[in-house]
């Protein structure tokens, strides 16, 4: 399974890198969003996890969704909100903006992946009808 996590910082990218490769996932780690826009346009990619807060005086998760959207190659690939925005109602105005599914940092691996086995089965569903 091919993920792109579009994520700034080096640690929690490197964190989520180690979890997700563990559970036999090629991950593509994009620091902004230009670099995730250019990532996406040569990858076949399966999901996509995204930081909300990209740094500052760059293209934010919201924004870089909104871009996703409008491309034809990503229109059934499912994009998770990742993100230390956490207070009540974060997760309804995300999901409300288009993302898919939100998790909030420190993420519950457990939830995740299980989320991610989720898109797993849909796929090998999709294959097995060809």
């Amino acid at each position: 399974m091919n993920i792109l996590y579009v994520e700034d910082n080096k640690i929690n990218a490197m964190v989520m890198n180690k979890m997700l490769t563990k559970n036999a996932s090629n991950v593509v780690i994009a620091e902004n969003g230009p670099s995730a826009l250019e990532i996406v346009k040569k990858s076949s990619l399966d999901l996509i996890l995204v930081d909300i807060n990209l740094g500052l005086n760059q293209m934010d998760g919201c924004e870089l969704l909104k871009r996703f959207k409008k491309l034809e190659l990503l229109k059934n690939t499912p994009i998770y909100a990742v993100t230390a925005y956490a207070m009540p109602g974060d997760a309804q105005k995300f999901l409300k903006l288009g993302f898919d599914k939100y998790f909030s940092k420190p993420v519950n691996f457990e939830k995740l992946l299980s989320a991610i086995a989720k898109v797993q089965s849909k796929m090998n569903n999709k294959k097995s009808e060809h």
